[in-house]
């Protein structure tokens, strides 16, 4: 453990299971008749290279009705735009229907203990109150899913969806200390325009972003911090959390990939309220950890408030970065094509 200021450590343990991509068409009669089937849109020129950017749990329909397009939609029949991130509840479910259905068709599969199945708001977020079907208990979360409250048999009070107002991820590279020497701020760049271009961030929302030499450790802290339409951050770190520990969140330090120490990947939420769990119900450490935690919340306004402040120039430094950052590939770009030429 031992982070200072941290609220709490939750790591989401993501178990890779081979994936079948599925195509299916919407049937002709489904359309309305001021949109009727378009003739000339086959099946497999839309469907056959189709693919979701970021939603694997999905399957590829031709929509005729009226246009000639590929619509996703997850086992729920619900469609899903792979032009965004899919919010993580909503992910979280498509995750788990895939994991029972592949788990009963494989040899040697069960069922995976360390996610659970969630309830999403019609916006893809999650409901305050979760429950599990087999167990009959129930208990409440924040806004990243995480539980707050005991599990239990009665109706818990969940009046609300504690909001998740900071995340903090860290991980490490297997680099030599050579490596990264004098690399810091080139590869706070380098992260700072990936956290925008590919996991579609605000600029804004990057609190602080720190590499550490000897430890070749990187420290992300990604808040709301009042920014208009801001991206969701607990789904935001669980698709980075994922690329983690998939070696898919790549970066280059002179021409070499860094490769990720898979157990070193940690995520710490911060949430606008203590959590309300019993004691006697929990092992002697994590009860240390709630305590801490407890401790924490005394000070939480305080600590947010010295976060705020001491990100307040990282983070204008690091919207600059991102800007220049684009702006020097947008130069490169245009200069390869005029050599091109």
């Amino acid at each position: 453990m031992g982070k200072s200021g941290c609220l709490f450590v939750v790591v989401v343990v993501v178990v890779m299971v081979d994936y079948t991509y599925m195509v299916s068409a919407i049937p002709d009669d489904e359309c309305p008749d001021a949109y009727p089937a378009r003739e000339n849109c086959e099946f497999d020129e839309v469907c056959e290279d189709a693919s979701c950017k970021y939603n694997q749990y999905v399957t590829c329909h031709l929509n005729r009705c009226g246009t000639c397009e590929a619509v996703f939609r997850g086992y729920d029949n619900l469609t899903v735009s792979c032009n965004q991130l899919t919010p993580k509840c909503r992910l979280l479910h498509l995750e788990m229907l895939h994991k029972s259905r592949t788990a009963s068709r494989q040899p040697g599969g069960r069922r995976v203990d360390d996610l659970y199945d969630p309830e999403c708001e019609k916006n893809g977020t999650f409901k305050a109150k979760q429950c599990d079907d087999d167990s009959n208990l129930c208990w409440c979360v924040d806004s990243a899913g995480v539980r707050v409250t005991d599990k239990t048999g009665d109706d818990p009070k969940c009046d609300q969806l504690v909001r998740v107002h900071l995340i903090q991820i860290d991980f490490s590279f297997k680099v030599e200390f050579v490596f990264l020497k004098m690399k810091e701020e080139a590869l706070r760049r380098k992260v700072a325009i990936k956290l925008v271009k590919e996991y579609t961030l605000k600029a804004t929302q990057i609190l602080e972003i720190k590499v550490h030499e000897i430890s070749r450790e990187i420290c992300i802290r990604l808040g709301e911090n009042g920014t208009k339409d801001p991206t969701d951050i607990s789904t935001v770190a669980y698709y980075i959390e994922r690329d983690l520990k998939m070696n898919k969140f790549t970066l280059e330090v002179d021409g070499k990939s860094l490769q990720v120490e898979r157990e070193s990947v940690q995520v710490w939420f911060f949430d606008n309220e203590p959590p309300r769990i019993n004691m006697k119900t929990i092992s002697p450490g994590f009860a240390a950890i709630i305590i801490i935690i407890a401790l924490a919340i005394l000070t939480g306004i305080a600590v947010f408030v010295v976060v705020r402040r001491r990100a307040k120039e990282d983070r204008q430094r690091i919207q600059f970065e991102v800007i220049e950052g684009q702006e020097m590939e947008e130069h490169h770009l245009a200069q390869r094509m005029a050599v091109a030429r």
